[in-house]
């Protein structure tokens, strides 16, 4: 047989055998490889320095619905719940970390917010137990740098709440004293986890290390969040509070109370059974006046007010979220007031700043701002 055949018939074969392996390939396509992760264990662990009134032995709440914002390594991004709640003493935490709960996660993965919620709030003040209301019942946090990339490590959460007294009146317009939880917080990724963390209830001294960490997010927060301007006015019985905030960060903060502190003028009107006249007793005294942001407004609850009069409605309004230059101001315009449940009886108490006095405003939600101003006519 010629060359010229061999070449032909061995062309053939060639291209009969590309065919049958094609037609192969199209009925029984490859398995594509899917890539795989190493796991990490996550641990949600949170710290807590309150600040609380002189006597207060416990400050105990509930906190369930732990949820992390998660981007796993195939950049698909979701809210990671973790079902777990449980009650915690906040007095036992001072200078100690609690691991929470503890969650497996693909490692490579970045979390960059976490958030929980509290309910069924308790202080023991002086021996006695007192309900608590909390601003916020829930809180988001942004966690800066969350790249994950160890099979050990975890989130600490900084709770950094104030407890304020707050006086009130009852029915017959006797004073009685509540108390409200103005939470604040930030947290911070942390990879020197030691392998007792991960049982949910354990208790650690916190590291210098971890403060120093903890300690940069605030001042993060204090950098981001600028205090542009604040005024504080009063005239005859009417507060006028105003702050405006520039978030100069490239994340967005949530801010979710104010505290207004320094002494004030309490103006209380008791009327008299016989003819119904008002008298007025004035007194200056030292307290704390907690503010919740609605919108572009600061709403005061100082006790309760006209617009409260249900004993067993809690107001839950926004927290109010900066986002990145963004600019806003928060403003009260208003009488301070606190009114007996029942208006045809008891004492109605008005609250004032002194004129040329100092107070402290400070900022809660993602960390805290302070920043002093005085009183104008």
């Amino acid at each position: 047989m010629s060359t010229k055949w061999t070449l032909k018939y061995s062309s053939a074969a060639v291209i009969t055998a590309i065919i049958i392996i094609l037609m192969a390939l199209v009925a029984n396509p490859p398995m594509l490889q899917t890539p795989t992760y190493t796991n990490t264990n996550f641990v949600i662990m949170l710290t807590d320095p309150p600040d609380v009134p002189a006597g207060t032995t416990t400050l105990s709440l509930t906190y369930s619905d732990i949820k992390i914002h998660i981007t796993y390594p195939n950049k698909t991004a979701e809210w990671l719940v973790a079902n777990v709640s449980g009650n915690i003493n906040l007095l036992s935490l001072i200078n100690m970390t609690q691991t929470l709960t503890n969650i497996t996660i693909p490692t490579s993965s970045t979390i960059d917010k976490i958030q929980f919620t509290m309910t069924d709030i308790e202080a023991v003040i002086n021996e006695i137990t007192h309900n608590v209301t909390a601003l916020s019942n829930t809180l988001t946090i942004e966690i800066a740098n969350g790249y994950v990339n160890q099979t050990l490590s975890g989130v600490l959460i900084d709770f950094t709440p104030i407890l304020v007294e707050i006086e009130s009146t009852d029915d017959y317009g006797a004073l009685i004293n509540y108390y409200v939880l103005v939470p604040s917080a930030t947290a911070v990724i942390i990879e020197d986890i030691v392998e007792s963390q991960l049982k949910a209830g354990t208790i650690l001294k916190l590291k210098e290390s971890h403060k120093t960490q903890l300690a940069n997010a605030e001042e993060e927060f204090k950098k981001n969040v600028n205090i542009i301007s604040t005024s504080l006015a009063v005239n005859d019985d009417t507060t006028t509070l105003t702050v405006t905030l520039k978030n100069e960060g490239t994340n967005d903060f949530r801010i979710v109370g104010a505290t207004l502190h320094g002494e004030f003028k309490t103006t209380q009107t008791q009327k008299k059974q016989s003819d119904r006249q008002e008298q007025p007793s004035i007194r200056i005294h030292p307290r704390t006046i907690p503010f919740k942001p609605e919108d572009t407004s600061l709403v005061p609850l100082p006790g309760i007010t006209p617009k409260q009069e249900n004993e067993h409605e809690t107001p839950n309004y926004p927290e109010v979220t900066l986002e990145p230059e963004e600019t806003i101001s928060l403003t009260f315009a208003d009488v301070i007031i606190l009114q007996p449940k029942n208006k045809n009886t008891g004492q109605t108490t008005i609250i004032t700043p002194i004129v040329d006095n100092d107070y402290r405003l400070k900022l809660m939600g993602q960390g805290f701002q302070t920043i002093d101003i005085i009183a104008t006519p």
